[in-house]
């Protein structure tokens, strides 16, 4: 499938770097960091917008802090014709509980990652799935997300991510209803003005202004954050499956920082499951990402045994919106 270039400058470089450390920000505070015009960065944004780059701004909840556990089943596919793999995902697409679902090209052909408030709840999800489609699935793999670094694309400046910790608590906080009404007309708009949400939701501004700021505080919002398609920019969308030789704190932070500071690894995931750790990254080929991942294993050998690269080549459903289930 051909996918149009969108070229990009420096200024369009700044603003993606700024609006995924913080996509709620206002174009006037976006203006003054990137040295331009408000109307000019407005005009920028609406064109990465229209040109496929930008695809959301997503207020991102910690599903720990409202009490969901998070894991992901991989799959490896035999004798399937395209119409029987287009049911599958579409079966994966249309499950209440998925929040991502993505075709891959490597030793699994399917991920799909589901948010469940029990373990219950999630062998029903897995079951289902495997009685219906067991036929084409040779192998599966089951990782449940533990503790997961949310980490800005510095590479758009060269410079290093900035990380947010997601998933670290497994404890449910309470949430009125009028909490619930603004994250629910926030949840794919993180960018749509304070004014906005007050008319949506029927409050005035400095309610909306006091609620947000408190959800931030007690990290049932973990960031606003851009959803790219960075293919459009030359880039492809890898996974990388980490295998561990041991575990250790110490080690654990040292691999961690060290990824932030490579500028386009997004996601630091700490799993249970067959592996303990996963890494999302971009980069412009399979021959870079290896190149990336085996220098990673040589700074840490006493720590990485072995890893696997996965190609997500689509996305078919990556909301990431938990505000649905609230």
């Amino acid at each position: 499938m051909r996918r149009d270039k969108l070229k990009i400058d420096l200024l369009d470089r700044k603003i993606l770097y700024y609006l995924d450390i913080n996509a709620r920000q206002p174009t006037t505070t976006l203006a003054k960091k990137v040295r331009a015009s408000p109307a000019t960065v407005e005009y920028r944004i609406k064109r990465m917008e229209r040109g496929g780059l930008i695809k959301n701004y997503m207020t991102f909840l910690d599903a720990g802090k409202i009490g969901y556990m998070v894991w992901n089943v991989y799959l490896e596919l035999h004798n399937v014709t395209e119409k029987e793999e287009s049911e599958l995902f579409t079966y994966l697409c249309n499950l209440e509980n998925s929040w991502w679902v993505a075709r891959c090209a490597g030793k699994w052909d399917a991920v799909y990652s589901i948010g469940v408030k029990n373990i219950k709840e999630f062998y029903r999800t897995v079951t289902d799935v495997w009685n219906r489609f067991s036929k084409y699935i040779i192998r599966q793999s089951i990782e449940a997300h533990v503790e997961l670094a949310v980490i800005s694309r510095g590479y758009f400046l060269n410079k290093p991510g900035i990380s947010v910790p997601w998933y670290t608590t497994f404890q449910q906080e309470i949430l009125t209803e009028i909490e619930r009404k603004i994250l629910k007309t926030i949840s794919e708009n993180a960018r749509m003005p304070t004014t906005e949400i007050a008319r949506k939701t029927t409050l005035t501004p400095k309610i909306v202004s006091y609620h947000l700021k408190d959800l931030e505080r007690r990290g049932i919002i973990s960031r606003y954050r851009l959803q790219l398609d960075v293919s459009k920019i030359g880039f492809k969308f890898f996974k990388a499956i980490v295998y561990l030789k041991v575990f250790t704190y110490e080690m654990n932070m040292q691999l961690k920082e060290y990824c932030i500071q490579e500028g386009n690894i997004f996601h630091y995931e700490q799993k249970i499951g067959h592996w303990m750790l996963e890494l999302e990254l971009d980069a412009r080929d399979f021959e870079r990402a290896d190149s990336q991942m085996k220098k990673l294993k040589e700074r840490f050998p006493d720590f990485i045994r072995n890893y696997e690269l996965l190609l997500i080549t689509e996305e078919l459903k990556g909301d990431l919106d938990f505000s649905k289930v609230l």
